[in-house]
């Protein structure tokens, strides 16, 4: 029986978002040693893939009965050249990074390998048929295919809304954009986004409430304005044993005044956990299944359109920690490091994508270009690193 299961609301406008903010993928990256294979890696993902269908689903359909359905086509593996690339941000990187994928044609997923010193290899998932948590289980497959293991595999049809029904019956109202931005008013109108990666020797703890607080003080440098974070939480975690390649990842929110500390933010977290808020899916978002795809990508514009002019949004950022990702190896290659490029979008002021090594974390910026000219996401990010504390305080930050 082919896999197919039903596109949700949220990938329905992932669909959409991938038209008006390209590329809207997710981008995870091994850095490491050794060399590679290039016949290793075909046949691994070729079998990690057959384990995990959702790595090669297509939309089919365009009405609220549009679904995922397998294609059985194997996501393509592709050498490029990076060796004049630091990694740090978007200038000088390979073309394939900048080009998105195709929801309808496929594929839905990429394996690209890139030469230079470090080596690095970049697994490309459009964030439509798979979050990063999903695309970080194909990922594990394909490296233990490559060491010549079985894969584990992963079929699993539930949606997000059906995951968030079986421990919450609560919903909840649409966001009043309200919020400031931590870097001040949008300014110019180039479109896009732009992205930043910058690594913190030392190990951290409580993140997300150090990085909050020190966003809301930046913000508040240039207005007064009320600020909150929106903080993606993985409901996998509610379904024992559950694997599963898409996009089960929902939102808590946390407002923060000029008396929070980090602290508090960590409270609140685990209170909202606590009383399952993970789980509350917006009353909003059930119709946008039933919206044609034109509709929904003119309302979308608009929305951009509009934060573009007034400098308010539904949050002020979003802060995703990925915790420890494993430093996989196999099939000649080493894996010494990893980190991800979020997927571009204009419709949050920030997005940070946090993840930690043995001794390091990782910070992985990307923000509009209207909040990010003349250099304040620059200054913001020294901002943060002279603000973060390490659990080691006599860590050097660089």
């Amino acid at each position: 029986m082919v896999y197919s299961r039903q596109l949700s609301s949220t990938e329905r406008a992932y669909v959409v978002y991938n038209e008006c903010c390209p590329p809207f993928l997710n981008q995870l990256f091994w850095e490491g040693t050794g060399y590679f294979d290039l016949p290793k890696w075909r046949e691994a993902v070729k079998i990690a893939s057959e384990a995990n269908p959702g790595s090669r689903v297509v939309v089919k359909g365009i009405t609220a009965l549009a679904r995922l359905v397998d294609t059985g086509k194997i996501p393509p593996v592709i050498e490029v050249d990076g060796s004049s690339w630091d990694g740090l941000g978007p200038e000088g990187a390979p073309a394939r990074l900048r080009e998105t994928l195709n929801p309808f044609e496929g594929p839905t997923s990429e394996v690209v390998l890139i030469h230079g010193n470090p080596l690095r290899v970049v697994f490309r998932t459009m964030h439509a048929t798979m979050d990063g948590r999903g695309t970080v289980t194909w990922v594990e497959d394909i490296f233990r295919c490559l060491r010549g293991e079985d894969p584990l595999g992963s079929d699993s049809r539930i949606t997000e809304f059906e995951i968030a029904a079986t421990f919450q019956k609560k919903g909840r109202k649409g966001p009043v954009p309200e919020f400031i931005a931590p870097t001040g008013m949008p300014q110019g109108d180039q479109p896009g986004v732009i992205w930043r990666r910058r690594r913190y020797p030392g190990r951290y703890s409580n993140v997300i409430g150090q990085v909050a607080i020190l966003l809301a003080r930046e913000a508040w440098r240039y207005q007064e304005g009320k600020f909150r974070v929106a903080i993606p939480v993985d409901m996998r975690a509610r379904v024992e044993g559950l694997r599963s390649t898409g996009n089960l990842t929902n939102l808590i929110y946390a407002e923060i005044s000029p008396s929070t500390t980090p602290a508090d933010v960590s409270k609140d977290i685990k209170r909202q956990l606590e009383a399952r808020h993970d789980g509350m899916i917006y009353w909003g978002d059930r119709p946008i299944r039933f919206l044609p795809l034109w509709m929904l990508k003119k309302f979308i514009v608009s929305n951009i359109a509009t934060k573009n002019r007034t400098g308010r949004y539904p949050n002020s950022g979003v802060l995703t920690n990925m915790g420890r990702i494993p430093v996989y190896s196999g099939g000649g290659f080493e894996g010494k490091y990893t980190w991800g490029i979020p997927p571009g979008q204009e419709y949050s002021p920030i997005f940070i994508g946090m993840c930690n090594g043995d001794d390091d974390m990782t910070l992985i910026y990307s923000m509009p270009n209207v909040l990010a000219s003349r250099e304040r996401l620059e200054t913001l990010m020294e901002h943060i690193q002279q603000g973060l504390i390490a659990s080691n305080t006599d860590a050097k930050k660089g």
